[in-house]
Formats: C-alpha cells, structure tokens, sequence
C-alpha cells in the first residue's frame, strides 16, 4: 500500500466563496501568484522548459502525447439545489466544514485558480441545456468541459435515450468529468429521480461500474506512471470504471489506485469526446486528484512521453528534454508536488 500524507482542514476565506451562489455568472481569474511562473517550447524534437520560484519547491515536467485529444479550455460546473443530488453524505470531524455539494465546489473553483484554468461558468439545469445546445450549434463542444459532482444529470440533458443531448455534446468533443455516484443510474426531475435501465451501455457501451460494493484499492494501476508522475492521492474505487471491460473500440485510459479491476480515475472515449470518471464519495484527496486531472489536459488516449523533476530555489531553472514526439503533445508543469502550488498547461 502506498503511503499517503495525511489530510488537513482548508482555511477558506469568506469572500472567494461567495461566487458558487451566483448561478450562471462567468468566473473568469487572472492568476496573481506572481512567486511562481513556467514556459515551455518545442523546437523539432526538442522541449526547452524554464520554471521559476520564490522559496524552495520542487517541480515536475510532464510531457505527454494526447493522440486524438486535444483537451479543454473552458469548464462548466453543474450546480442547481432546486434539483436533487444523488451523492452519500460523507462524516466529517466535529467543527470541520461539511463535504457537501456546495462547500466541495467552492474548494475546486479555489484550487483551479492557481492552476491556471480560469474560464469557468456555473450553470443550473436550464443553463446546462442551453449551454450544450449552443456548443452544438457552433461546433464549440472539442473546446468544452463539464464537471458534474452531483452524481445525477438533470433531465434538461438527459433522460436515458441515446440521442439526449448528453450524448450529443460528446460525440461532438466535449469531455464530462463525472464522481458523486453511479454515472447514468438515474435522472433528476425537479420531483425526485427516475433510474434509468441499460445506463452503463449508453455511457461506456458495456457494464464496467463498480457495483460490487468494493470500496478502496491498495495497488497502483500497471501499464503507466501517471499515479507518481501527477502525484494522485485518492485510493477510493466506488462507483468506478473497471477499464477492462470498455469495448475495444473506446480509447481509455486508467490511472492512480485500483482494486478488483476497478481504477480511480478512468477515461473513457466517446465520439470524440470523452468521460471521466473518478470514483469514490467527496473527500480531499479525490478534490486535489480532479483539479489536477483537469488542469493537466488529460484524454483518453494520453501516453508519457517524459518525466523531468527537479528543485528550483529562489530563482529559475531552465532544462531541455529530447526526443519528443507525437500526435497531439502537451507539457504540464507543476510545482509543489503532493501540494501543488502552480501549475501551467502547454498545448506544443
């Protein structure tokens, strides 16, 4: 088993959390961690980087070919209380701030902010619908992402049919980054919630979901080094995708912790777009895994091409990696390791 550093309670500051009450407002930050920056090029086969600290910290330069995959650089967050949520209410320790829906979205939002994504829009159920309308009409979904912690969709964008928007939006690009629960078990009315059956068939193409009621994995997923190299944390296996049993003809890709086949991050193709799922109830080290996943650009078919670390201290450290190729190649740069404090995306 993997040893992990403990959690400790966020101090949250008042005033930043006032934007999830705000529905449908455009949050839009410009990043003022002026302590840390980071640059990155490609010339030929070879990536120049530079990675710049006050203080000490450590780095890490991850450098990926994304096959098909061009990731995302605009985020919906799926929020609306009018509807119901389908999540498990997570134990928290006496006088620590409840895990709920609202405070869960507020602490993504914060640790996006020096990651580097920016463009994020709340959405409610109407806006939802009239959000991935438009991305359809303008051929905008490659461009779009949609975070959904609620553990059930609305049913302004889907209600169980092939053909619901859902579907629509990612056959087009879009990339659904799903946890909460079972993805696709049901729907949310404004009345209540309607199962749904045949749902892991219209979201993965076969049942691959973790209904068995196995709840923690103690292994490292085989095949790749994603787990170390974007320093992933959370171990939990409910409600996740064993990616063994996704069709052949959907790229995936499984990272981080797995146990009876199932992994805690999973991506799945579907048209060209994808769906990440990302098991287990709320907790810190499933937030942190999410915004880094997100931040890093991550898709389906994303392979390591290199993996530089390093210390930079009070000042800048500049390096060359050789040798890199590939269809669709990006550079993700961060600082801090298990406790990112910067991070930087370079499409190349």
């Amino acid at each position: 088993m993997t040893e992990r550093k403990s959690d400790k309670p966020a101090v949250i500051i008042a005033v930043a959390l006032l934007a999830i009450i705000l529905i449908g407002e455009v949050i839009v930050y410009t990043s003022d961690y002026t302590d840390y920056s980071a640059e990155a090029g490609l010339e030929g086969d070879s990536l120049g980087y530079q990675v710049s600290a006050d203080g000490s910290k450590t780095y890490s330069v991850v450098v990926n070919d994304n096959g098909t995959y061009d990731g995302m650089d605009r985020l919906y967050i799926y929020f609306d209380e009018s509807y119901p949520a389908n999540y498990e209410d997570v134990d928290v320790s006496i006088g620590a701030q409840a895990l709920d829906q609202r405070y869960y979205l507020e602490q993504v939002v914060n640790l996006l902010k020096p990651r580097n994504f920016h463009d994020i829009t709340y959405v409610d159920a109407e806006q939802l619908a009239d959000a991935l309308a438009g991305d359809l009409a303008s051929d905008g979904c490659g461009t779009a992402g949609l975070l959904v912690i609620s553990g059930v969709l609305p049913d302004t964008v889907y209600t169980g049919n092939a053909d619901d928007t859902i579907f629509q939006w990612l056959s087009g690009g879009g990339s659904l980054y799903w946890l909460g629960n079972l993805i696709g078990e049901c729907y949310a009315t404004t009345d209540g919630l309607q199962h749904v059956d045949g749902y892991q068939e219209l979201f993965f193409g076969a049942e691959c979901l973790n209904t068995e009621g196995v709840d923690t994995a103690y292994s490292e997923v085989d095949g790749n080094d994603y787990t170390h190299a974007l320093a992933l944390q959370s171990n939990s296996v409910k409600y996740a995708v064993d990616g063994d049993r996704v069709p052949d003809d959907r790229a995936h890709l499984s990272i981080g912790f797995t146990e009876g086949g199932y992994s805690s991050i999973t991506l799945v193709q579907y048209g060209s777009g994808m769906v990440c799922v990302l098991g287990g109830d709320y907790s810190n080290y499933q937030r942190n895994d999410l915004v880094q996943i997100i931040s890093s650009g991550l898709g389906p078919q994303s392979s390591i091409v290199s993996v530089e670390t390093g210390t930079v201290t009070n000042g800048t450290v500049s390096g060359r990696i050789e040798g890199v190729t590939g269809s669709s190649l990006s550079a993700f740069i961060y600082l801090g390791g298990y406790y990112p404090v910067y991070n930087k995306l370079f499409w190349l």
